[in-house]
């Protein structure tokens, strides 16, 4: 039986460029909370984004797996941080500081910031809501610990190739994961979804036959691929529908809600989803 059900935000419980999760999708999750089922997160975002997508209900998101599961949570104890190498960090932004369309997004002492990024770029993110207009732009790595390090590319898809390639070569300690065009998400290598999903099963007692997870995207693929009930959204990039073992509707039409409770359901009768069958 299913007894932690996680799932991506961006394009998967919430579609891109929705503020907040559906009121039906909240109500999913607290179907499967009512059933036993704990539920979380496995994101890219950091806890502030989880306050603002599940409007505030700490419930939701007491469990999970917050910045590319570099930050693990079981019930609200925050139990594994595996903060980025600084040094790289460093490599990474000088490697990106001549770049006037491209740019790193980081995170330290729970605050966001911009290295080096270019005045015109910053305020076309602003001005398209992804950016928040106070979000300091630094000329140095601040002397804290990274939990988030993200690369913004901006340009042609052939630069943004070179870029990535670029970085992989000079921070060999890194990996660049793509959730969606132009975004990078810079994880540990060793470290990503998968390895911190293992690490709260462990601490939870259970298997992975007993987790469902939901994915969309590059990012998402080495859980999918860890989890023998993993599951694809229909707007899926084609690595992550090829990596997950079931399929679903797309995260428009709050597909992933409609699994939750389905899941939740399931798990009162002593009975697989119908999606997974």
């Amino acid at each position: 039986m299913i007894k932690l059900v996680l799932t991506d935000i961006d394009n998967t419980l919430v579609p891109l460029g929705n503020e907040s999760a559906t009121e039906h999708a909240i109500a999913g999750v607290h179907a499967l909370l009512d059933a036993g089922i704990h539920f979380g997160p496995a994101t890219g975002r950091d806890l502030d984004g989880m306050e603002r997508f599940f409007r505030g209900d700490a419930d939701c998101y007491a469990t999970g797996l917050i910045s590319n599961g570099k930050l693990v949570y079981l019930n609200g104890e925050l139990v594994k941080a595996n903060y980025l190498d600084h040094a790289g960090v460093e490599r990474l932004c000088e490697y990106l500081r001549p770049f006037e369309d491209s740019f790193a997004l980081l995170r330290a002492n729970e605050t966001d910031y911009t290295y080096s990024a270019h005045p015109d770029v910053l305020n076309e993110l602003v001005e398209g809501g992804v950016l928040d207009e106070n979000t300091p732009d630094l000329a140095e790595v601040p002397e804290a610990d990274i939990v988030a390090c993200t690369v913004v590319c901006m340009g042609d898809e052939e630069k943004n190739k070179q870029i990535v390639s670029d970085l992989a070569e000079l921070c060999s300690n890194f990996e660049l994961l793509s959730p969606t065009t132009g975004v990078y998400d810079v994880v540990p290598v060793g470290w990503n979804k998968a390895t911190a999903l293992q690490h709260l099963c462990d601490l939870m007692g259970i298997s992975l036959d007993a987790v469902c997870v939901f994915g969309d995207s590059e990012n998402d693929v080495p859980m999918l691929k860890a989890v023998p009930n993993s599951v694809a959204v229909a707007n899926s990039m084609p690595s992550a529908a090829e990596a997950a073992r079931w399929h679903i509707g797309a995260s428009v039409d709050d597909a992933v809600a409609d699994a939750l409770f389905e899941i939740a359901e399931a798990s009162l009768a002593g009975r697989l989803p119908s999606f997974m069958q």
